[in-house]
C-alpha cells in the first residue's frame, strides 16, 4: 500500500518548537503544515489534536535525534513519551533518524531568497522528513537504534 494513501504527518519534535507536516492523501510530496509553540507535552498533545483529527491521520512520523556517535540524542526521553501517549491513542507511530533535517531545511530556505522566521525551520525540518520517509529513505528505527545508550 501506497504510504500516502492514508492520513501521514511529520514531527520535528523541540521543547518550545515542534514542526508539523503533511502530505494529501494519495500523493506523496511532503508540505509544511505548521509551526506549533508548547509548553511542555500535554499542551503539544492538546495542539496536535485538531490537526490529526483534521487531516484524519492514521500514521505519524517522528523525527528521532541520533548523535553522530551513533547515540540517540537529548531529546529522546521526550520522544519516546510522545510515541507512547501517541500510540495508546490508536496511531500508528515510527521514529526515524531525523539526522541534518535542520541543515538540510536552513539549505533549502536559503535558496528560496528570503529571509526565514524560526517556525519555518521546524515545519520545513518536518516536511524533509516526511519526504524522506515516504520516498523510502528513512526506514524506521529498530529497538536497538532507538534504546542505545
Amino acid at each position: 500500500m501506497d504510504k500516502a494513501a492514508k492520513g501521514i504527518i511529520a514531527i520535528d519534535y523541540g521543547r518550545k518548537r515542534v514542526g508539523i507536516a503533511g502530505c494529501q492523501a494519495g500523493i506523496s510530496i511532503a508540505f509544511g503544515i505548521t509551526t506549533l509553540v508548547i509548553q511542555g507535552l500535554n499542551d503539544l498533545l492538546k495542539q496536535l489534536g485538531p490537526i490529526l483529527e483534521e487531516r484524519s491521520v492514521s500514521e505519524i512520523v517522528i523525527g528521532f535525534p541520533i548523535t553522530l556517535g551513533d547515540k540517540p540524542g537529548t531529546l529522546k526521553d521526550d520522544i519516546l513519551k510522545l510515541k507512547e501517549r501517541l500510540t495508546a491513542a490508536g496511531y500508528t507511530v515510527c521514529l526515524v533518524d531525523e539526522a541534518l533535517s535542520s541543515v538540510k531545511a536552513a539549505g533549502k530556505l536559503r535558496q528560496r531568497g528570503r529571509r526565514a522566521e524560526k517556525g519555518d525551520f521546524d515545519r520545513t525540518a518536518a516536511a524533509i522528513i516526511l519526504q524522506e520517509y515516504l520516498d523510502g529513505y528513512l526506514p524506521p528505527l529498530g529497538e536497538e537504534e532507538i534504546n542505545q545508550d
